[in-house]
C-alpha cells in the first residue's frame, strides 16, 4: 500500500508527535508499505531553525529510506499566540502545495493536533481522490477548553469547532490513542465503526541505545537518587509540581530531579527554582534521544505529570518509553493513563497537582531499592507485550487493508 503521511512534526525534531509518526512510519515500511512524508522544517520546541533547514521554503530528503518532503513553515522563538497561529496556518498553506506532484498514493493519514492541518490534508486527499485517514493525538478544540486556554463561548471555540466537525465528517477513517479519546468523539455524532484506536506506544529500537558512561560522569548520575522528567515544559505538563515537591525533600542532599525539555514555561520554572534557592533541580535542556536512555537507566523514577484532572483521555508517550526502558514511573495524573500504569504495576499513581503526594511517592521509592527494581521489571514487560510500535503498526497495516474505503478504488 501507498501510504502518505501529512505531519506537522517530523523527525529530527523531537516530541511525542514525532516519535508516533516517525515510529508508525518506520514500522508500516517494514511491513512492505511504501510510505512518504510531508512536514515542515524541523523548530520545535525552539522555534528556531538550523542549518541545513534554514532559510528554504522547500526541501526533499530521506530519513531511513521515506522520503520526506518539507515545505515551509513560519517559525520564533518567541511564543506566544500569534506566532503559534502563523506557525500552524503558514504550514497548512504550504503543505497544499504538495497537490502539484503528480505520485499516486492509496491513502493519506493526517496527523492532530495542530488541528488545522487537517484542512489540508482533507484537500490533498480530494485532489489526488484518495482516502483521507484523520489521526488524533489531542482533541481539539476539547484539550484547550479542559485546560481554561479558551472559552466555550468564545469565537475562536466555535470556529475550532466547526473546522473539527468538518474534517471528522469528511475523513474516511479516524484513528485516535486513546479508548476515552474514541469514546469522547463518539459523543459527537460519529459513528464508532469508522473510528479505530492506534495508541500511542514504545520503540523497541531505542533499547539499542548504548549507556553513555561519559554522560553518567558529567552529571554524577551514579551519586544521586535521580527523578527524570523528559519532554516538552509546557502549560499542559503541570510541571510546578516537580518543583514543588523538590523544595518539600531538599533536605535529602542525594535526591534529585533532572528536567530534560524545552518548552514556555522553561524560563519561568527556572526562576522558581532560583528564587527558593533550590540546589536539587536542573534543567539540562534538550537532549539527544539516544542520550534519554542513560538518564532513564540511572534514575530511580521518571515523572510524568498532567496539570489538570479533566485530561481524563491522555496518554503520554513518555510514560511508554520509561517503562519500555525499565524505568518505574510516578504518574501524577489520572483517567486512562492511570489505568494503564495500575496495570502495569511498573509505578506509583497520585493525584495532577498534588505534591504532599507526588513528594510521598519519591520517597517510598527513595526508601526501597527492591521497590524500585520489581517495578522496573513489571512495567517494562507489560509495556513490551502490550505497547510496542511494531506491533501497533501492525495493527495499523491490518485496519487500513481491511478497511472499506467507500467509492475509492485502490
Amino acid at each position: 500500500m501507498r501510504i502518505l503521511f501529512l505531519t506537522h512534526f517530523y523527525a529530527p525534531e523531537v516530541g511525542a508527535a514525532t516519535k508516533r509518526i516517525s515510529g508508525l512510519a518506520r514500522n508500516l515500511k517494514k511491513l512492505g508499505h511504501d510510505v512518504e512524508v510531508i512536514t515542515g522544517f524541523p523548530n520545535y520546541p525552539s522555534g528556531i531553525k538550523l542549518p541545513p533547514y534554514n532559510h528554504k521554503v522547500y526541501m526533499k530528503e530521506e530519513i531511513e529510506g521515506i522520503k520526506v518532503y518539507r515545505f515551509y513553515v513560519y517559525a520564533s522563538p518567541k511564543k506566544n499566540s500569534i506566532t503559534r497561529l502563523l506557525n500552524y496556518i503558514t504550514f497548512m498553506i504550504s503543505s497544499m502545495f504538495f497537490i502539484l506532484k503528480r505520485k499516486k498514493y492509496d491513502l493519506i493519514i493526517t496527523s492532530s493536533p495542530p488541528l488545522f492541518i487537517g484542512l489540508s490534508g482533507y484537500v490533498i486527499s480530494r485532489v489526488k481522490r484518495i482516502p483521507l485517514v484523520f489521526d488524533i493525538r489531542d482533541i481539539w478544540p476539547d484539550i484547550a477548553l479542559e485546560m481554561g486556554e479558551i472559552n466555550e463561548k468564545s469565537l475562536m471555540y466555535k470556529v475550532l469547532n466547526k473546522i473539527a466537525q468538518f474534517i471528522h465528517k469528511k475523513a474516511e477513517l479516524i484513528t485516535v490513542v486513546t479508548r476515552k479519546k474514541k469514546e469522547k468523539i463518539i459523543t459527537k455524532g460519529i459513528e464508532k465503526e469508522k473510528l479505530k484506536v492506534i495508541s500511542n506506544g514504545f520503540d523497541t529500537e531505542f533499547l539499542d541505545f548504548k549507556v553513555d558512561f561519559d554522560l553518567v560522569e558529567q552529571h554524577t548520575l551514579n551519586k544521586k537518587f535521580n527523578l527524570i522528567y523528559t519532554g516538552v515544559v509546557g502549560l499542559a505538563q503541570g510541571l510546578d509540581v516537580i518543583i514543588e515537591t523538590a523544595q518539600k525533600v531538599r533536605d535529602i542532599n542525594d535526591i534529585r530531579f533532572l528536567i530534560i525539555g524545552d518548552g514556555v514555561e522553561k524560563k519561568d520554572l527556572e526562576q522558581k527554582v532560583f528564587e527558593q534557592g533550590l540546589t536539587n533541580v536542573d534543567f539540562l535542556g534538550v537532549q539527544p534521544h539516544e542520550k534519554i536512555l542513560t538518564f532513564l537507566k540511572y534514575s530511580g523514577a521518571a515523572i510524568v505529570p498532567l496539570k489538570s484532572d479533566k485530561l481524563q483521555d491522555s496518554v503520554p508517550t513518555k510514560m511508554f518509553e520509561a517503562l519500555g526502558a525499565g524505568c518505574p514511573v510516578i504518574l501524577s495524573a489520572s483517567g486512562e493513563s492511570a489505568d494503564i500504569l495500575r496495570e502495569s504495576q511498573g509505578g506509583i499513581v497520585v493525584n495532577p497537582g498534588d505534591s504532599n503526594a507526588l513528594k510521598d511517592a519519591v520517597l517510598k521509592l527513595y526508601n526501597s531499592r527492591e521497590m524500585c527494581e520489581k517495578m522496573a521489571k513489571k512495567g517494562q514487560e507489560y509495556v513490551l507485550n502490550n505497547f510496542t510500535r511494531e506491533s501497533i503498526a501492525k495493527n495499523l497495516s491490518h485496519i487500513l487493508n481491511n478497511y472499506r474505503f467507500g467509492g475509492i478504488k485502490k
